[in-house]
């Protein structure tokens, strides 16, 4: 029997209280068009902010990370000064990677990749617009527009035609302050985390860096195994853990992908990971492995490579080493093989050579840093959990299928 309260419309069944109209009836896109985009030596160190798809992430903009134009280059578009509560949009690349600014630092422009999405009524809530952008509604438009594409692009008009439900106002606010609220949770975990691993490497550089002058030169191999044998047998169902999942900044891994295993690397708590081929390891892909139960044993590509400490008190040591700009400098230097598919041989790694840590300073810096990954994993975790409640409730709620009044 049909649900008197609910309406077929074209984007499905919504509450027959509900609208839908034209995303342009309600909005201003905007976009550099003609516009030739940045040289590297374009940038400069003080100047006005300029947003690109490299800093953008599917939630939030890296502003640490944010490059600097001059003032001069920031006026030859007016049209895309950011305003407050703008939506940004990635239209490049990878496609619909979306964040809202609630409230702009400073001026900041957008770079060639990156459309500007300004709300022009009263009868749409910009937060309610954002996380429309998260719904099935608009990913099934990205899904269109990479399927099959060469190069995947997404288009204003794309964007224009785009049918949008409309609750009431004062519903649209609700919406967007239960998921908000639960956004703003994730942020604030990702916050501390990043704190928490930047206490990390700061005691690593004070302690291993800095303070190594009378210490014994050793090879990296000395304390290191490398890509470790492990009695993980062809078809055995294992966790997977793809190179995507290796994150390019933070420690934290994680993968539920169960599959048999066919080859590849294989490791456990406890080991780090290192990407090896490019331009993943330019990009600083590497994490820490605490996700797996004791003695559960996982794998993954053969494009990284697993680093395991002979002794547990070196563990975090690891981990940081590989972080370390100049580590990585080193290995980026001994990549060999053709253009766009060059790789870390893992051999001359093993010869690196650094400062020996003493035992004792090493097994201080474990104790001190075992409980800070400890506070990491729980905040990941936690937001792993979190995400997973956002994903489930924000259909729900953009449908009318869930109401919050």
């Amino acid at each position: 029997m049909k649900n008197q309260n609910y309406k077929q419309t074209e984007i499905g069944e919504i509450p027959t209280t509900w609208n839908i109209g034209k995303l342009k009836d309600y909005v201003l896109i905007k976009g550099r068009i003609g516009w030739k985009g940045l040289k590297k030596s374009e940038y400069v160190l003080d100047g006005y902010a300029i947003i690109n798809g490299q800093q953008l992430l599917h939630d939030r903009i890296i502003w640490e990370e944010v490059g600097r134009i001059t003032k001069e280059r920031y006026l030859e578009s007016p049209e895309i000064m950011l305003q407050d509560e703008d939506i940004v949009m990635t239209k490049d690349g990878t496609l619909g990677k979306t964040a809202y600014i609630p409230k702009l630092k400073e001026p900041t422009s957008v770079a060639s990749g990156i459309f500007v999405i300004r709300n022009q009524s009263n009868l749409l809530d910009q937060r309610y617009l954002y996380q429309y952008f998260q719904s099935p509604f608009f990913k099934n438009l990205i899904n269109s527009r990479v399927e099959g594409a060469v190069i995947p692009h997404l288009y204003q008009k794309d964007i224009n035609e785009l049918l949008v439900p409309l609750p009431t106002i004062n519903e649209q606010q609700q919406i967007a302050s239960n998921l908000s609220s639960l956004d703003d949770k994730i942020e604030l975990n990702r916050r501390m985390n990043k704190t928490l691993e930047e206490i990390g490497k700061a005691l690593f550089k004070q302690w291993f860096v800095d303070d190594t002058e009378k210490s014994q030169q050793i090879e990296l191999q000395n304390i290191v195994e490398f890509n470790p044998r492990e009695p993980l047998s062809k078809g055995q169902t294992a966790t997977y853990l793809e190179m995507k999942d290796l994150p390019e900044q933070g420690m934290w891994v994680y993968s539920e992908v169960q599959k048999p295993y066919g080859g590849g690397t294989k490791f456990k708590n406890g080991d780090t990971l290192m990407a090896r081929i490019t331009p993943c390891l330019e990009n600083g892909k590497s994490g820490f492995v605490n996700f797996l139960d004791t003695n559960e044993l996982a794998f993954g590509s053969t494009e990284y490579i697993v680093l395991r400490p002979k002794e547990k008190a070196y563990e975090e040591f690891v981990y940081y080493l590989v972080r370390d700009e100049e580590f990585r400098e080193f290995a980026i230097r001994s990549m060999v093989g053709s253009s766009g598919r060059q790789r870390v041989q893992t051999d001359a790694i093993k010869h690196y050579r650094l400062s020996l840590p003493s035992n004792d300073i090493a097994e201080r810096f474990h104790n001190v840093l075992e409980p800070i990954f400890g506070q990491i994993k729980s905040n990941a975790i936690e937001n792993e959990k979190l995400s997973a409640i956002r994903d489930s409730l924000l259909p729900r709620l953009m449908s009318g299928k869930l109401r919050v009044n």
